[in-house]
């Protein structure tokens, strides 16, 4: 392979790790394991790559001015923190390149001001979006209005539009996996139900599709549709409801990082033993509900890492022209309790 030909995506596809790994070790960003580096550096070495300097010195000579356009980060139960917490590590990383990052917080239950931020965004031209697509209908007709703006999804993809690249997990895949974790934990012969707080989230449907298609005839599993279950007093109408109405309930799939909620609830009525519960993502809510025993299992989707994977694509195709549109691997991780993340705080204790 002649070097002139090499590409960083080359790289990174013979070590085995993303282009943002590969483009941290050739500018020494950090964020990168020994082990990586090391892999990633001989074959640099091997390869006989050398870097585009005078693009990099031009890119050094330009300022850019990039767009972040997410729920706020107390929604979800924190899951907006975790992703922000990925945007700010990009952002420390993007520094050197003067990129400057703008992060636009919006209610995504308060329709009209979302509406009013999208038409910010037509009206306020940037360099590019890093945009997480929760609000789809709304969305749309303001990309088409976007002109030539590159833009970047990440935790979600909104068919019909024309992202450089969309960051996220394989939907129906994770819920397949969600049901085979439920086939393994529940006990009892009653029904199922998959609990979903935000009906009009794409991926969130092919969660519970992906579900109930694991589990097929085997079990017989009710959809729940609760929009305002992090609100304590529509929590407990909906599960009083829901549980009064069937009881006998084997295992609850919670589609997103509610799952706490749920576990909070069955264990105040002393109903948790038996009922399994599966949830997502490792906010610390449920980190914690995890290690009470609360929730039995946690499918987790790496939020930071998608956030922070999406802003440095968008970077490299506006500033290095290097637009990467192969799907993002977003890894299908399980945790229970034995084997949750040890947190700084308590390394300390």
């Amino acid at each position: 392979m002649e070097a002139e030909r090499i590409t960083v995506k080359e790289i990174a596809r013979l070590a085995g790790v993303s282009i943002g790994t590969v483009d941290r070790v050739l500018h020494d960003r950090g964020g990168v394991s020994v082990e990586t580096k090391e892999r990633v550096d001989e074959i640099i070495a091997s390869l006989g790559y050398e870097p585009n300097l005078l693009a990099r010195q031009l890119s050094l000579n330009k300022s850019y001015t990039f767009r972040v356009i997410l729920p706020r980060a107390d929604q979800d139960s924190g899951y907006w923190s975790l992703c922000l917490a990925g945007i700010r590590r990009a952002e420390r990383d993007l520094a050197p390149y003067k990129a400057a990052l703008r992060v636009d917080q919006f209610d995504r239950y308060d329709g009209a001001a979302y509406g009013a931020l999208l038409e910010d965004l037509v009206a306020d031209p940037c360099d590019g979006l890093l945009i997480a697509p929760v609000l789809p209908d709304e969305l749309l007709p303001a990309l088409s209005r976007l002109a030539a703006a590159p833009y970047v999804f990440f935790d979600s993809e909104v068919p019909g539009a024309a992202p450089v690249a969309s960051i996220g997990q394989d939907a129906f895949r994770a819920g397949r996996l969600a049901g085979r974790m439920m086939s393994l934990l529940v006990a009892g012969p009653g029904p199922l139900v998959a609990v979903s707080a935000h009906e009009g989230d794409r991926h969130i449907r092919q969660r519970i599709e992906g579900f109930e298609s694991f589990l097929g005839g085997s079990r017989e599993i009710e959809v729940a549709e609760c929009p305002e279950l992090e609100a304590p007093e529509e929590c407990d109408r909906f599960l009083g409801a829901l549980f009064g109405a069937r009881p006998g309930i084997a295992g609850v799939l919670a589609a997103n990082s509610s799952g706490h909620l749920i576990g909070e609830w069955l264990a105040s009525r002393g109903a948790k033993d038996g009922c399994a519960l599966v949830s997502w993502d490792l906010v610390p809510a449920n980190a914690r509900a995890l290690r009470d025993g609360k929730i039995d299992c946690v499918v987790s989707q790496r939020p930071a890492e998608q956030a922070r994977e999406g802003m440095e694509r968008l970077f490299r195709a506006v500033v290095r022209g290097e637009r990467d549109d192969s799907p993002a691997s977003i890894p299908l991780e399980i945790y229970f309790k034995e084997n949750i993340p040890v947190t700084d705080d308590e390394e300390d204790r």
